[in-house]
């Protein structure tokens, strides 16, 4: 009995001992954490951090459209927007007590998505603001989440003022995150009022009535960025000139390069004409213009070389009538493009001249080739007789007719001398008595010394 009432006794205070033990270690380990706070507030502060941390926003990239603008321009700045958090991020966590105790956490914190309120323009005034400035639709609202790691494009319309200064400008984007921190960044804009010009490059003083004449001209861009849609017009404000052909497209034109344009110019009258070129180019999609103006004296009666020609070769200045007389021509073609369907054409009336028409055909530039006529006299009356030949062509490239002034030739008809027969005959019989007598003395002359010999 006594032996029984023993051993409880020594089972109930191991069970005491026991719990005594249990708490003990319960308060070693809350005073352990109160004592890691107390020492490490840092390490409790980053991880109250990470935890209540937004999403980081950045802008990762931009373009600027036009790359360089003319005062007055419109354009876009289009943004790459990055939510730059991780799918998910694992943290590490040692702690070290004094005793030399360490204890290890990982920690998973899932990223959350970016909630993007509004992205504005915060323009320079007066120089670069938002296109729609003053309105309503003057920022992008309600752009949405942005989940982690994703990115966007967002294109914001700009315009430069038309008084507008040479240089850069900074204007900035700002981003209003609605759980993070809004971002501002800058934006280069460059202005520059350079344009797209004319120059003459070959554009004669005068130029002939007849014929047709090439002309040339200089498209410079003369601006550090390209430009397209690049087209060159041609026109007369009298229409008296007329051009082949009217307009030429030419594209795409890179900073400061520089392209040569040529027009055929074809004169409809004589006198000062002016001629007025346009050159239409786009930077970006904004539309501009270029002019030059120039002038052409055109001469009715010009013969220079640069035109086509009927050159008097050869003509008798009198014809017996009744005879044949020979009229040579000589055609030259001074033109810079070929000629068709020549033709010289006797042009007057009633008077016996072959061929009627003398039919040249294609004449290519530098070319010269001769004609001939015969005028029949013996219809005509005695005296002078005026005669016009007429040179007509074609261009070979514009088909149009040309007719050059008539070419006058002059030429007399004489009587023949009928009565110069009857007038020579006592001459002849005159010089047949001389004759007569000379050979009577020298015949006596050989009589008298033959007997002595």
């Amino acid at each position: 009995m006594n032996t029984m009432i023993k051993i409880m006794l020594g089972m109930h205070k191991i069970r005491i001992l026991a719990t005594a033990a249990a708490l003990l270690t319960v308060c070693s380990l809350l005073l352990l954490a109160a004592m890691t706070t107390a020492i490490y507030p840092a390490a409790a502060a980053a991880a109250a951090a990470t935890t209540a941390r937004g999403p980081g926003v950045m802008i990762t990239g931009y373009t600027v459209e036009p790359a360089v603008f003319m005062p007055g321009d419109t354009g876009t700045i289009t943004l790459t927007i990055k939510n730059m958090d991780p799918q998910a991020l694992v943290t590490e966590t040692v702690i070290e007590t004094p005793s030399g105790f360490r204890q290890t956490t990982d920690k998973t914190v899932r990223s959350i998505s970016a909630e993007i309120e509004t992205i504005r323009l915060s323009g320079i005034r007066g120089v670069v603001e938002w296109l729609e400035k003053g309105t309503r639709l003057d920022r992008h609202i309600n752009i949405g989440a942005l989940g982690p790691g994703e990115s966007i494009q967002v294109s914001l319309p700009v315009k430069v003022a038309a008084h507008a200064r040479d240089g850069t400008y900074f204007p900035e984007i700002v981003i209003d995150v609605d759980n993070g921190v809004d971002v501002r960044f800058p934006i280069r804009v460059d202005v520059e009022s350079s344009e797209v010009i004319l120059h003459e490059e070959d554009i004669p003083a005068e130029i002939p009535r007849f014929g047709s004449r090439e002309i040339a001209i200089v498209i410079a861009n003369n601006r550090p960025n390209s430009v397209s849609g690049v087209n060159v017009f041609v026109e007369s404000k009298t229409g008296e000139l007329e051009f082949e052909p009217v307009a030429r497209f030419i594209g795409k034109l890179e900073p400061f390069e520089k392209k040569i344009v040529n027009f055929t110019v074809i004169p409809i009258s004589e006198g000062t004409h002016e001629i007025s070129f346009k050159v239409e180019y786009r930077n970006a999609l904004n539309l501009h213009h270029s002019w030059l103006v120039s002038s052409v004296v055109v001469k009715e009666g010009s013969r220079s070389r640069s035109s086509v020609r009927l050159i008097l070769v050869d003509a008798p200045d009198y014809v017996l009538s009744g005879d044949v007389a020979r009229i040579d021509f000589d055609v030259a073609n001074g033109l810079v493009r070929d000629i068709r369907a020549v033709t010289i054409v006797p042009e007057k009336e009633g008077v016996k001249i072959l061929p009627s028409e003398y039919f040249i055909g294609d004449m290519e530039a530098g070319d010269l080739f001769s004609a001939s006529f015969n005028l029949h006299t013996h219809d005509l009356i005695v005296g002078e007789i005026a005669i016009p030949f007429r040179l007509i062509f074609k261009d070979a490239e514009t088909e149009r007719r040309f007719e050059l002034p008539d070419h006058i030739v002059h030429v007399e008809i004489r009587e023949p001398a009928e009565n110069a027969l009857p007038v020579l005959v006592p001459v002849i019989i005159v010089l047949l008595f001389i004759v007569t007598l000379i050979a009577a003395a020298v015949l006596r002359g050989k009589m008298k010394r033959k007997p002595g010999r």
